[in-house]
């Protein structure tokens, strides 16, 4: 409880004092179920159906509901015994009798106190509902946002058939995990890149630049072990961002990468104009928005859970949410597992040649490293959309509900992991293939 909400709360007992019409007892019991809404933000699913809040050893009670498009609660008290119950708002029961475990931040007064019948207690619950002090409320990218985010890059294939497949593939994945990253860093009252909007107002500078740099790195080294989200966003960006930074190492420098680019695209160019590519390119940028998809439902459900492990005490709520922790600090191992492959290959070939077959580090567990750890951190980061709505069902209850609530979101998760698995293994049928042709019975 805020100062100024115990403030508000004195001075409905001392009105109660001096009123003999109201009960001292009958304030007190109003007064805790008015406080008890203070206690967070505004939810309107409250007032979609009528709820009962009712305390363990007390007769109080207070029915909110929706009267002409604004929420009311009526509150009634009958004969109250004299002992004290401290706040317990772990039983919600609402009218069909389905309990559900909510957090004092779920309950509001802010628009959601009643009209009573005592003005005196109207006029003090006015006051501790102007006290209370609302959170900001998480602003994730919309889907039209994620989407665009996801197509904008692969249109790169119309310049260059493969860019929508290497340098779009690694931008839409970046750019969009960097959205919702950017979203939950700002909820936390940790912005990414601070300050960088007044460039736009103010001269450009490097070292201004670089102050908002360290900035962020400073934020982010506070954000990610208290945001599970926040993690696992930023195991895609980091996905995203190094793949970028590896494609542009070898079109740079490794002439024989820049040899095959031509080839696909002397290929794509028999196959018709540009624009038949438009197909094949929003097929590609759907692909991107289902990858990115079990970010935003994590985003949505786990927004609360930090990212450190705690012994699981009992429970399968615990238990759903360690396995939801597992599998994004999975996703992110499967993405480094990627990176240390192709950095392996990479100096293996400069030192020993571009025609050496690579089989020491990590080439000695993995045939193909970069391509098994995509496909663990694309699997990890679906499978944790899972466990996510899960816990959300075991944690606040609604059943079938819950998961009708988030069917679409966890198909194109589904269709994500599997589609990127797909393109992975034909890729490495491909790369097997020509591996044979090339150093035969060497490889084994």
């Amino acid at each position: 409880m805020s100062v100024s909400a115990a403030a508000a709360a004195e001075d409905w007992r001392a009105s109660s004092q001096r009123n003999p019409m109201v009960s001292a007892e009958m304030m007190n019991r109003l007064l805790f179920v008015f406080l008890l809404a203070a206690a967070g933000p505004t939810v309107d699913a409250f007032a979609a159906h009528p709820f009962r809040i009712e305390r363990e050893g007390s007769p109080l009670a207070a029915t909110f509901t929706k009267s002409s498009g604004r929420p009311r609660a009526e509150v009634s008290a009958t004969t109250c015994n004299k002992q004290h119950h401290e706040p317990d708002i772990s039983n919600i029961i609402t009218e069909s009798g389905v309990k559900r475990r909510l957090k004092a931040s779920t309950l509001s007064a802010l628009g959601l106190l009643a009209v009573t019948s005592r003005s005196t207690v109207a006029n003090a619950a006015r006051k501790t509902a102007s006290a209370a002090v609302v959170p900001p409320i998480l602003e994730l990218p919309s889907t039209k946002t994620l989407a665009l985010a996801c197509l904008v890059p692969t249109l790169l294939g119309f310049y260059k058939s493969e860019y929508g497949v290497s340098y779009g593939y690694g931008t839409a994945m970046a750019a969009s995990s960097y959205l919702v990253l950017s979203s939950l860093a700002a909820h936390a009252g940790l912005p990414l890149m601070p300050g960088i909007a007044e460039f736009t107002t103010k001269t450009f500078t490097f070292s201004a630049l670089l102050e908002s740099a360290l900035a962020t790195l400073a934020n982010l080294q506070k954000l990610l072990p208290m945001s599970l989200p926040a993690f696992h966003a930023f195991a895609l960006f980091f996905y995203g961002t190094r793949l970028d930074v590896f494609l542009a190492y070898r079109e740079l420098f490794l002439k024989r990468f820049r040899a095959m680019r031509e080839r696909i695209e002397d290929r794509a160019k028999k196959q018709g104009s540009r624009f038949s590519r438009t197909p094949f390119i929003i097929s590609c940028a759907f692909l991107y928005f289902c990858m990115v998809t079990p970010v935003m439902i994590t985003s949505q459900i786990c927004r609360d859970l930090p990212l450190a492990f705690s012994p699981i005490t009992g429970g399968i709520v615990p238990l759903l949410e360690q396995s939801c922790r597992f599998c994004i600090v999975l996703s992110l191992f499967g993405f480094l597992l990627g990176a240390v492959g192709d950095l392996n290959k990479t100096i293996g070939k400069a030192l020993k040649g571009e025609d050496e077959l690579i089989t020491g580090f990590v080439f000695r567990f993995f045939r193909h490293p970069n391509y098994t750890g995509e496909v663990i951190g694309w699997n990890a980061s679906m499978l944790a959309a899972f466990l996510a709505v899960a816990l959300k069902c075991a944690s606040d209850g609604g059943g079938l509900t819950v998961w009708k609530t988030y069917a679409v979101k966890l198909a194109l998760s589904v269709c994500g992991a599997c589609g990127i698995t797909f393109v992975l293994a034909t890729a490495t049928a491909g790369l097997e293939f020509r591996q044979q042709e090339k150093y035969g019975e060497e490889e084994d």
